[in-house]
């Protein structure tokens, strides 16, 4: 998948705690992974000092965006990255908008 010319791409996961914690709330970030051994795209948002991600199942033959299969909040950095992690197998790849 290729970064859009207002995304910033980021490759790990040091890369992706530390725009996590920096996200304001008219920004965002888009994380391609796997939910339930399904391919997904994750959308994470901020609003003060909660974090939502919202997973959208990912059709795989031109990677656009599919039915939402979950959306959850979390209160803490820690608890979203434990999600993350579930999400996110091998490589990261994520991109900040």
């Amino acid at each position: 998948m290729m970064a859009l010319f207002y995304e910033k791409k980021v490759g790990t996961m040091g890369g992706l705690k530390k725009e996590v914690s920096r996200l304001d709330s008219d920004a965002g970030i888009r994380i391609v992974g796997q939910y339930m051994n399904r391919p997904c795209f994750a959308f994470v948002t901020r609003f003060i000092t909660h974090f939502t991600v919202m997973v959208y199942a990912r059709k795989v033959q031109n990677a656009s965006v599919g039915r939402i299969v979950l959306a959850k909040e979390f209160e803490s950095p820690e608890q979203l990255e434990v999600f993350l992690r579930k999400i996110i197998r091998g490589k990261v790849e994520a991109y900040v908008y």
